[in-house]
């Protein structure tokens, strides 16, 4: 392939992620929801429950970072010791990606438990932003339930508050490899700087760059990241400083846990 047409091809293939993106301009807020914030499914369109379904069933299987934290749906329970345990889901949260394109999903994971008859019953609920890597692999990111009940009370978009909490900042304007983000600089940092100029992050983003400053926080100029493991793209900023940001994930009960980055 010649120079011009893998212009041309990235040219068309960004082209047809803003149409998707364009085309699916639907927000959460669209649709109705519960008393408790819940989005009420039944208002979706088919294509696109079948579409949020599949993706936690997916994520449901995937590699969680506590193997006893499988999210195994359902209800169990024990008619002669009256104990119950069920789990189920809610949907609080459908869109886009705003870089990719790619359907996104935050979903409540409720956990019921009774340890026996005449106890009071105990329920647990854990956030998850779903979506899918660039490989095709299904990821669970555990999120705050601050943020998303504060975007619905104010009517915003669920979505982008969530993702704009985790990066620390405006999504929209940052490059994102997984679990980091590359957030340009206005100027030049006042951090020091430090004599290398690789490093590994998070123990699989190799990151190298023109110069590294480092105060607590982490900004490198023109910076380069390779997921080693392979799962992610390359990505390379410009040659500007940004501001390197690992995604916080909110804390989680242990009955479901979040997939390993």
């Amino acid at each position: 392939m010649s120079t011009t047409q893998a212009h041309l091809k990235i040219a068309d293939n960004t082209a047809e992620t803003a149409t998707r993106i364009a085309e699916n301009k639907q927000t959460t807020n669209e649709y109705p929801r519960g008393s408790y914030g819940e989005i009420i499914d039944v208002n979706l369109p088919h294509s696109l429950r079948t579409e949020i379904t599949r993706l936690v069933s997916e994520a449901s299987k995937a590699a969680h970072v506590d193997e006893h934290g499988s999210w195994d749906f359902g209800i169990a329970s024990d008619r002669r010791r009256g104990e119950c345990e069920a789990l189920n889901w809610d949907l609080y949260g459908v869109g886009h990606d705003c870089h990719s394109g790619s359907l996104l999903a935050i979903i409540q994971v409720r956990r019921f438990y009774r340890k026996k008859a005449g106890y009071w019953p105990k329920i647990q609920k854990n956030y998850f932003l779903l979506g899918r890597n660039e490989d095709a692999t299904t990821f669970a990111h555990s999120v705050s339930s601050g943020v998303i009940h504060a975007a619905i009370r104010r009517g915003r978009d669920v979505i982008k508050a969530v993702q704009d909490w985790i990066f620390q900042g405006d999504y929209e304007a940052m490059l994102r490899q997984g679990d980091l983000a590359l957030i340009p600089c206005s100027r030049r940092p006042s951090a020091p700087k430090i004599a290398k100029r690789t490093m590994v992050l998070e123990s699989s983003h190799r990151l190298a760059a023109n110069i590294i400053r480092q105060n607590g926080h982490l900004f490198a100029k023109n910076p380069h990241l390779v997921h080693v493991p392979g799962t992610h793209p390359e990505i390379q900023g410009e040659n500007r400083w940004y501001k390197i940001v690992v995604g916080k994930r909110a804390d989680f009960w242990k009955f479901a846990t979040p997939t390993i980055d």
